[in-house]
């Protein structure tokens, strides 16, 4: 029987499948859209995670500046360094991570542990051992890190750095500083003038490979590598001067000592040096030999205080032949005694200049209380105790002088022989400066170039008269001479006269707060005496010596002041400075010491008897402000009646072409009195007899 035409039951499956069809199509359209959304639509997170995956900034860093000294010869260069650095993202896919782990432990010498710490992290970029050696490149290769081309495992980087290297090591050390291994300056000079050094650190965009190292960096914008810095210092000096430091440390077996060399006139510091010392090269120098404690040291200065008393005394109107009566060695102020440093110096009646001579506590004592609180807490300050010097080095301190209310007849007394005042060396060497150029309180400084600006710069400043300055000198002279029985007779270098004072100052024991009885800081601050044509062509020079806790023979007079006999030696090798004229020869100096001097002293013209006191000319020079280029300029003087000798000890501290005709006194100058002149500029001075 045909069942055509007739109609059959619906399927019971046939729903359910157009059910499902029409899901699917729902489902599909839905994951078309999305994946639509997904292609074509805006979605910041994920373009985050895709920017993190394939794109990156680097920072490119530039070349550090060269640091050189005053000649222009290397204290810090560059040189090319590699690392070992992990991608540990890329390391956590690999089953056998602790292998890694191990195989760079032995390869590096470094802790198992700490570089699966470091390869466990989830990042991309992780440091193992930065700056590595040609030994641990062998061991790399060993241990299967690198392979037979140099090329790394998956997720280990070999990363090429610049490293900062000293090429003289301990050279100069304290005044240089160092850098951290991201060759950022940590210290000294790195630390001080690090902008100028480091150049400019510029961010780059790269896309990265699979590995995850960059493969295209945008090089659009660039950088700028760090410039030179030139320093004041001489290698050559410094060398010298680092060398006699520590003899005189293993002959004396102090704990440490400073000593620096500056420039009297503009302050440049030719030398500074400290022990103990360090490489910068080895990041791993304790922190207490790193200081520079020339500058950043503070420390009672003891007799070396004596002159700028001096100076506050002359400066009131008071004489070197002035008298004080010195208590044949024992002063009672305020229920305190004041003594003599020996017992056996019992001094009754002291000129001013025997004081410092002799370098007696009770008569400057008694000299202080006579110049009085406010005189002398002014000199203090003019002087610039308490302040810092600006020579602008990391870790300077500014010192301390006791406000002038605490100040009672006892304080004052003290301070006058230099105790219950902290200075810096950097300090007494820049008051002693005023000494050597004729009163002119100068700035010191560190570098050469580049030159602060204008605005920044400090001009000198008159703290004393040209007559005080050369007074106080004369005192300082008599401190060297054996015939007047001074304290400073060992400072003497053949050939040269040379002013200058001992130091002997106790330290503050820091259990109890009392000046200890075995610890003594000794010093010496001095500079050779010049006259005549030396003044013209010489530079002045101002030297510093300490020794920190000399033991045996601790005095000032048997350890600092050989100390500077040396340097000074040193000084007049390297600068070539001519010896005096008339030299005074201290008492027992053989020709044969004078004959083997470098700069070749005639010893045919030395003579026994001391010089003729110098007569002080009547006018000063006078600094009147700066030019355009920036150089400071003084008023010209009138020199008319004066000397030679008398014109020079005006000019003393300036650098002129000085031209000189005839003989006899000055009759004619050029420039005239009131004109401006700077260092370096020229002065005619016609000389004839007096009618």
């Amino acid at each position: 029987m045909s069942t055509r035409g007739v109609p059959q039951p619906l399927s019971p499956y046939k729903p359910r499948i157009t059910v499902v069809m029409l899901a699917c199509m729902a489902f599909g359209g839905l994951l078309a859209s999305r994946a639509a959304f997904i292609q074509l639509g805006i979605n910041h997170r994920l373009e985050n995670m895709s920017r993190r995956q394939f794109q990156s900034r680097l920072l490119i860093q530039p070349s550090r500046g060269a640091i050189l000294d005053r000649n222009g010869e290397a204290l810090a260069i560059n040189s090319e360094a590699q690392s070992i650095a992990v991608n540990p993202s890329k390391l956590a896919k690999i089953q056998n991570r602790r292998l890694v782990a191990h195989l760079l432990a032995k390869a590096t010498e470094l802790p198992y542990s700490r570089i699966l710490e470091h390869i466990s992290n989830k990042r991309e970029f992780a440091w193992i051992k930065r700056h590595i050696s040609d030994e641990d490149v062998a061991r790399l290769r060993r241990y299967h890190i690198l392979n037979s081309d140099g090329d790394p495992i998956t997720g280990v980087w070999l990363v090429r750095e610049s490293e900062r290297v000293y090429p003289h090591g301990e050279l100069a050390a304290h005044v240089v500083g160092g850098v951290n291994l991201d060759s950022e300056g940590k210290e000294g000079i790195e630390l001080s003038m690090n902008e100028r050094l480091r150049g400019k650190v510029i961010s780059m965009s790269a896309i990265k490979d699979a590995y995850g190292r960059p493969a295209f960096i945008d090089v659009s914008t660039e950088g700028r590598d760090g410039e030179p810095v030139t320093l004041t210092i001489d290698n050559s000096l410094q060398f010298s001067v680092e060398e006699e430091l520590r003899s005189a440390i293993n002959k004396t077996g102090a704990k440490g000592g400073s000593v620096i060399v500056m420039n009297a006139v503009n302050g440049e510091i030719l030398a500074m040096a400290n022990a103990p010392s360090f490489n910068p090269n080895d990041r791993v120098s304790p922190a207490d030999h790193r200081r520079n404690r020339a500058l950043t040291d503070g420390y009672e200065p003891g007799s070396t205080m004596k002159p700028v008393l001096l100076a506050s005394g002359l400066s009131k109107g008071m004489h070197l032949t002035d008298v004080v009566w010195g208590e044949r060695g024992k002063f009672k102020l305020q229920g305190r005694t004041i003594s003599e440093a020996e017992a056996h110096e019992k001094f009754e009646w002291l000129s001013l200049k025997k004081i410092i001579t002799v370098s007696s506590n009770v008569g400057a004592a008694k000299l202080a209380l006579k110049v009085g609180p406010d005189a002398y807490l002014n000199m203090l300050k003019a002087y610039g105790f308490g302040s810092k010097t600006g020579i602008d080095f990391p870790g300077e301190i500014s010192g301390r002088v006791p406000p002038r209310k605490s100040w009672q007849p006892l304080t004052t007394a003290n301070i006058g022989f230099g105790q219950g005042v902290l200075v810096t060396p950097i300090q007494m060497l820049r008051a002693y400066a005023t000494f050597a150029n004729g009163g002119w309180l100068v700035q010191p400084t560190l570098i050469k170039t580049p030159e602060k600006p204008e605005k920044e710069r400090a001009a000198p400043k008159r703290v004393i008269s040209a007559q005080v300055a050369a007074q106080v000198t004369e005192a300082l002279e008599s401190v060297t001479h054996k015939e007047l029985d001074g304290t400073g007779q060992k400072a003497v270098l053949p050939g040269f006269r040379v002013a200058g004072k001992t130091g002997t100052a106790q330290k503050v024991d820091p259990l109890n707060g009392h000046y200890s009885r075995t610890k003594h800081i000794a010093s010496f601050i001095g500079f050779p005496v010049l006259s005549g044509d030396q003044l013209r062509d010489t530079p002045r020079i101002v030297v510093y010596t300490m020794l920190d806790e000399p033991q045996g023979v601790y005095y000032a007079g048997e350890t600092a002041a050989p100390l500077f006999r040396e340097v000074l030696n040193a000084v007049a090798n390297r600068f070539s400075l001519p010896a005096s004229e008339p030299t005074d020869i201290t008492p027992g100096s053989s020709q044969r010491q004078l004959a083997g001097r470098s700069n070749k002293v005639d010893v045919l013209s030395i003579t026994q008897a001391h010089p003729a006191p110098v007569r002080v000319a009547p006018t000063v020079m006078e600094w009147s402000g700066k030019r355009s280029d920036g150089k400071s300029f003084w008023k010209m003087p009138n020199v008319e009646g004066l000397s030679v000798r008398e014109a020079m000890d005006v000019f003393k501290g300036h650098v002129f072409q000085l031209e000189v005709r005839g003989d006899g006194v000055v009759t004619q100058q050029r420039p005239e009195a009131g004109h401006a002149v700077s260092d370096g500029d020229s002065i005619h001075l016609t000389l004839s007899d007096p009618d």
